[in-house]
């Protein structure tokens, strides 16, 4: 099949796995899934704490309640991810907004996680060291709601267009390369999801069968490997967009864009306080690189009506 026959496919394929009705159908699938996955965690909680002798396999859950809590995130945390990648055919703006709004849940997450790791829920009240990470990621959170906020609202107030009008081959052929695009990623993300459930399948038999004494953890963390890919995907797609608009502002937007998905996704690696500071510097970045270009849009209009 030439390729461009491949883009085409891809590019429906897209159309039918991110419907509206799908999209709608999925939300509430996950809605379901986060509810039953927190009472069953509760469950498994409770076993472990009442029973005399639990089996090895409940006994890994742990016996903090609070942990219960972090896994409907998890499954939300998937979702969003997943309507990130829908996102990527439509405008760049739309597509980066997602992103800072996934690193700002992750970051919420982690306060869920911490909690449930401490052995006495008192010590957040002590503001011991051993606790101050859990507040910082909670400040993280919230500033960056913040900050995805703002960007969005500057978003809302460019005043020239991304690209060409919606009826340009050029920007058609774009749009459905993007598609194709988030086809791969979604893929690539249910991959990742299957492998990590297949090591936890891994570490529950090596529980139940092998004695070993490990904690289980359904919460596998794989979206850093999202991210880095994400990385490379935005590169890709501001190289297919100079087939559009070979724009200096709408280039030098893009390429700044990328920059600040760097900084973002290295922020899910780094040790606390540097997270924290590298997922808020990359949102700055984005917010004052879109800024800059809407400012620049704006001075430049008078040029492109007069021509």
């Amino acid at each position: 099949m030439p390729l461009e026959g491949v883009r085409s496919s891809l590019a429906a394929a897209y159309d039918r796995l991110y419907s509206e009705a799908r999209q709608a159908w999925l939300e509430r699938l996950i809605v379901n899934v986060s509810a039953l996955g927190f009472l069953a965690h509760l469950a498994l909680v409770f076993l472990a704490r009442t029973l005399a002798h639990p089996p090895a396999l409940i006994a890994a859950v742990g016996r903090n309640y609070l942990a219960a809590i972090y896994t409907p995130f998890s499954f939300i945390l998937f979702y969003e991810v997943l309507m990130l990648i829908a996102a990527l055919p439509h405008s760049t703006t739309q597509s980066i907004a997602k992103q800072y709004e996934i690193v700002s849940l992750i970051f919420i997450r982690r306060f869920f996680k911490d909690i449930a790791e401490l052995d006495d829920i008192g010590k957040l009240a002590q503001l011991s060291p051993e606790v101050l990470p859990v507040f910082l990621d909670v400040a993280a959170g919230l500033l960056m709601f913040l900050l995805v906020t703002v960007f969005l609202h500057a978003g809302r107030r460019r005043v020239a267009p991304d690209t060409l009008p919606e009826e340009s081959p050029e920007l058609k052929k774009f749009i459905s390369r993007k598609k194709a695009i988030a086809v791969a990623l979604t893929v690539l993300l249910v991959s990742l999801a299957v492998y990590s459930l297949g090591e936890f399948s891994v570490e529950a038999w090596r529980v139940v069968y092998q004695n070993a004494q490990t904690r289980l953890d359904p919460n596998t963390f794989f979206y850093t490997e999202v991210f880095t890919v994400m990385i490379f995907t935005d590169v890709l797609i501001v190289i297919l967009s100079l087939a559009v608009s070979d724009r200096y502002e709408l280039v030098f937007r893009n390429a700044a864009f990328v920059i600040s998905t760097i900084l973002i996704r290295f922020s899910l690696t780094v040790a606390r306080p540097f997270a924290a500071v590298l997922a808020v510097s990359g949102m700055v970045f984005g917010i004052a690189t879109l800024l800059v270009y809407n400012y620049h849009a704006y001075i430049r209009r008078p040029e492109r009506h007069a021509a």
